[in-house]
């Protein structure tokens, strides 16, 4: 029997993960796919999630966090307040460019990205890592857009009180979209690439973008916090990092002509 070769190391091995930043929104697109392919070949962690072994989220840890942002609405007209009579050009400025954060055109292609790079290079955790970063987005979208549409909160530019709500009128300050969308892509992003120091630029840039949304005078503080928790809640599930209310992670599969995503729901027998 022909003895087996040993596997050599590929050139790609410890070389340090590419940095993706400075890209101009036209070009996200483009810029997006190249930092995919970068970052799959210079660090195996993307993508390699490993075994899951996720957190059971209870209700009573829901009602917990929903506790915590009506007492945290009682700070919204003081927040209001303070940040619209501070508020400077060069405020508005920033907030142009971090609001960018949250919105489809950088939220989108960077799923898209990962997901072409790991069908080009032929890895399937890199796919894997598309799927679940998109699933995580489709999963806060519904969310928020479903909440916004239940709850219907007037935003501060619309009134200055607080708890002015009219369900089912369109009104859709509560919770915050772009803050949802940044801390979906942040958190998703940072289960998959495994940096301390890339979690933090993805965490600081999602708070960014929350923080846009206030200086904008179209939120609420509590607004960008349901949004957050949202976005954060939403990438941990999808990722696989948490069971919320019983509900397990969903399954992503593509291959030999099929694509899809399966739930399994728990099923007491007797």
């Amino acid at each position: 029997r022909a003895p087996r070769a040993t596997p050599q190391p590929t050139r790609d091995a410890g070389r340090a993960p590419v940095p993706c930043v400075g890209a101009s929104p036209p070009r996200v697109s483009h810029t997006a796919f190249r930092c995919a392919l970068a970052l799959g070949a210079s660090t195996p962690l993307l993508g390699q999630n490993g075994e899951r072994h996720p957190v059971a989220i209870q209700a009573w840890q829901g009602a917990v966090v929903a506790g915590g942002l009506v007492l945290l609405s009682a700070f919204d007209a003081a927040v209001r307040t303070e940040a619209q009579e501070h508020r400077s050009p060069a405020e508005d400025q920033v907030a142009a460019v971090l609001r960018t954060g949250g919105e489809p055109e950088v939220y989108v292609p960077v799923p898209a990205a990962i997901f072409l790079a790991g069908l080009a290079t032929r890895r399937p955790a890199l796919r894997g890592a598309g799927e679940r970063v998109a699933g995580s987005l489709v999963v806060a979208g519904v969310l928020t857009v479903a909440t916004k549409l239940v709850v219907g909160r007037l935003r501060p530019n619309e009134t200055t009180e607080p708890y002015a709500f009219k369900p089912l009128s369109g009104a859709a300050a509560f919770p915050s979209g772009h803050s949802a969308m940044a801390f979906t892509l942040a958190t998703a992003l940072a289960g998959e690439i495994h940096r301390p120091w890339v979690t933090a630029l993805l965490v600081s840039a999602a708070a960014g973008t929350a923080w846009s949304r206030v200086n904008d005078n179209h939120h609420w503080l509590s607004d960008v916090a349901a949004g957050a928790a949202i976005g954060v809640a939403s990438a941990q599930w999808v990722e696989g990092r948490w069971q919320v209310f019983r509900v397990a992670p969903p399954i992503f599969f593509t291959g030999h002509g099929r694509a899809g995503i399966e739930w399994r729901l728990p099923v007491r027998a007797g």
